[in-house]
């Protein structure tokens, strides 16, 4: 089993790839998931995850299947084979917006 980690913006620069394949197990997590991914790209993780909590760090949208997991069980939403990831770091702030 396995699902598709989806990279967007400085996440992708600092992997060095946009689409990453991981291995899961049955009932794993995204939390499992992102540890998993810290194995192999560990700064990308350490973007993602409060060091100090371990929650997901402010502003940062994961998307479960296109349904942003935080509308489902945070990082505790249980993930199923071929489930696609995608992790998109906080959008920039538009300065024009008054």
């Amino acid at each position: 089993m396995e699902v598709v980690v989806k990279l967007h913006g400085d996440l992708r620069e600092k992997a060095g790839i946009g689409t990453i394949k991981v291995p899961i197990d049955e009932d794993e997590t995204v939390d499992t998931l992102l540890m998993k991914l810290g194995r192999r790209h560990l700064r990308v993780v350490e973007m993602i995850l409060d060091p100090t909590t371990g929650e997901l760090q402010e502003n940062f949208n994961i998307l479960l299947n296109g349904r942003r997991i935080q509308q489902i069980r945070g990082i505790h939403t249980k993930l199923k084979h071929k489930d696609e990831i995608t992790i998109s770091p906080p959008a920039a702030e538009d300065s024009s917006v008054e």
